[in-house]
């Protein structure tokens, strides 16, 4: 029997080890209006070919990885199935947990979130964000899930609550980009939520369920949550060891200026600051630009913005050590370092929302 896609979405489920009733689950699926499946068999291993099997029987399309490579390679794989088999006739994809977790109605919310969103030419991430105060969830989840989701409000000015929910609508036209990402494991899903900011997002709260007493928990605690803040800040980072590199260099000269070349003249510090950050400037702005934020923005439009940036930094670098030092007689240098670090937060926060565009490339248009 033939059933009729009435969402006109692909659900895409990676499994790895799902429960017994994983096949009952994709037969009410598509009894519901979701028969355009793709499972990808993470490999969950020999003891679980019946179940896969099964789930085959249902004419459902499901790929099997000979080993488990993680969350972020089962959805890549899913995704470029879509694209073969789907790309340009969809709305685009929902993911759904393997363990059944997720109800049939909140399944159907995604997909007409989706289906409303491609409606109106908007590209936004759709999001089920569980219910984080529910008694089912551990106080550790819960408490990792708002300090992420703090992280993310604060220092990308993305505003979801919950950061790793499963449940999620991709439009079609974003398949692509999501195809890009690199993460194997549940890391994946933060740098796809990351690569949605200019797109925006849309929430909508699920309940969080009582788990099932034979569903497998295979988050692991230290070692993907580590992977997962690495992804966080990993662009921080990068933009991190480029302002220590330029900062080493503005240092170092700026210790030659004044203990050698301006010690006789007058306001050396000043001048010091000023030709020290020049040069440090130059390694910063070009290491910025094509290492941290890939912008493609013309050097014609960035460049002055950030020469302006960099001399309201050097404006307040200069002055502030200036005073400081004569305040406290001697110690110019770890005062230096000190205003340097707190403008050093302020100057990424500014680089990547104003001056560095993330490239067409980039966001895989």
């Amino acid at each position: 029997m033939k059933h009729e896609n009435r969402a006109n979405v692909v659900v895409l489920i990676p499994a790895y080890e799902p429960p017994a009733d994983f096949p009952e689950y994709v037969k009410t699926l598509i009894a519901e209006g979701f028969p355009e499946i793709i499972v990808v068999n993470d490999g969950s291993g020999i003891e679980y070919e019946a179940v896969f099997e099964a789930v085959r029987a249902l004419g459902v399309s499901v790929i099997d990885h000979p080993e488990n490579r993680g969350k972020g390679c089962a959805m890549r794989t899913g995704l470029s199935e879509y694209s073969r088999l789907y790309g340009g006739k969809r709305d685009g994809v929902v993911t759904v947990n393997s363990d059944g977790i997720d109800r049939i109605q909140d399944i159907k919310k995604a997909a007409e979130l989706l289906a409303a969103d491609v409606r109106k030419g908007k590209t936004r991430l759709i999001l089920g964000a569980r219910d984080l105060e529910s008694p089912y969830l551990t106080k550790g989840s819960s408490r990792g899930n708002k300090f992420t989701s703090f992280i993310f409000k604060y220092l990308f000015g993305i505003k979801v609550t919950d950061p790793l929910a499963g449940l999620r609508g991709i439009p079609d036209g974003r398949v692509a980009r999501s195809l890009s990402l690199l993460e194997k494991s549940y890391a994946y899903d933060i740098s796809l939520l990351m690569s949605f900011k200019k797109d925006g997002y849309k929430e909508f709260q699920v309940p969080y369920g009582k788990p099932k007493p034979e569903a497998k928990v295979h988050y692991r605690p230290v070692y993907n949550t580590f992977l997962v803040y690495v992804t966080i800040f990993r662009k921080l980072m990068m933009f991190g060891a480029i302002s220590i590199l330029a900062s080493i260099v503005d240092i170092f000269l700026f210790w030659v200026l004044t203990e050698h070349v301006l010690a006789a003249s007058s306001f050396p510090i000043i001048k010091a600051t000023v030709m020290a950050r020049v040069v440090s400037a130059t390694i910063n702005y070009s290491l910025s630009r094509n290492i941290v934020f890939k912008s493609n923005e013309s050097r014609r439009k960035s460049f002055p913005q950030f020469a302006l940036l960099t001399a309201i930094q050097c404006g307040i670098s200069a002055l502030t050590v200036h005073f400081l030092e004569m305040l406290f007689d001697g110690a110019a240098v770890p005062i230096k370092i000190v205003i340097d670090t707190a403008l050093f937060f302020a100057a990424y926060k500014i680089q990547d929302v104003f001056i560095f565009k993330v490239s067409e490339e980039e966001l895989g248009d």
